[in-house]
């Protein structure tokens, strides 16, 4: 028993204790590869952001909101890793001609390393985005792929 409070004090910890994530507080810019769309990134503690993805196609438009924990790579500058979780509201036009849609909600995870360019006000990022929807009457519930991200950033 003692050992499992360790544990958690010891990850409750790593996660409580910023290490001074970026060097901006709000970036907004283009996302493409799975989920396409818009993204806008804005800190609201030294390692605690809110992500939102607004993303778009033919087929679907969706509205994904995520709280994302960014830190430092140790030993190497500008670069983070970062982890989130969140969720998504939309919909998908399952077929074009008869107009069929249906209406998305699900829980989306997110993964991944942002470099913010020392020079520049931009970030570059590349994630794994899984996600899971909880509604629609379609086989594919579950998807995931791969995104990047560049983001002009900007401080308030």
């Amino acid at each position: 028993m003692k050992q499992k409070l360790f544990y958690a004090a010891l990850f409750i910890a790593l996660f409580a204790i910023p290490l001074s994530a970026q060097n901006h507080n709000t970036g907004l810019g283009l996302r493409v590869g799975f989920d396409n769309g818009i993204t806008l990134k804005q800190f609201f503690m030294p390692a605690n952001a809110v992500e939102g993805i607004l993303s778009f196609s033919p087929d679907y438009f969706k509205v994904t909101g995520m709280w994302v924990y960014q830190n430092p790579v140790l030993g190497y500058d500008n670069l983070d890793w970062f982890v989130g979780v969140g969720a998504h509201i939309g919909s998908l036009n399952k077929s074009p001609n008869n107009g069929n849609n249906s209406f998305l909600f699900g829980a989306d995870l997110i993964g991944g390393l942002e470099y913010a360019f020392p020079n520049a006000p931009f970030s570059l990022s590349v994630d794994w985005k899984p996600a899971i929807n909880f509604t629609g009457n379609y086989t594919n519930h579950w998807y995931f792929g791969f995104g990047v991200s560049l983001r002009y950033t900007f401080d308030w």
